[in-house]
């Protein structure tokens, strides 16, 4: 029997999508890219309310948060507290 020869393959090397491993461009022509995909667009109104509401939404969630977890830790107090009294009881007994 007789043995083949072996041929050196290439590595395999997995797919890369354009923001992991593109190929650098200079700024000038990266940034002329960008300007034209993305024109200067007038801020919408409308967006604006939107993101105003949202912030509204964030800022009761967050003291409803605040709250709810102070409200929390006082009853952690509380349990403490009782189960202080109740130890104190037993050593009575």
């Amino acid at each position: 029997m007789e043995a083949l020869p072996i041929r050196p393959q290439t590595p395999h090397r997995p797919h890369r999508t354009p923001g992991a491993g593109a190929v650098r461009r200079p700024a000038a022509a990266t940034s002329h890219a960008a300007a034209a995909a993305h024109p200067a667009v007038p801020v919408d109104p409308a967006v604006l309310a939107k993101q105003r509401e949202f912030d509204q939404i964030m800022i009761l969630q967050a003291e409803q948060e605040r709250e709810a977890n102070a409200l929390r830790d006082l009853a952690m107090q509380q349990i403490k507290r009782d189960d202080q009294t109740m130890n104190e009881w037993i050593k009575l007994i």
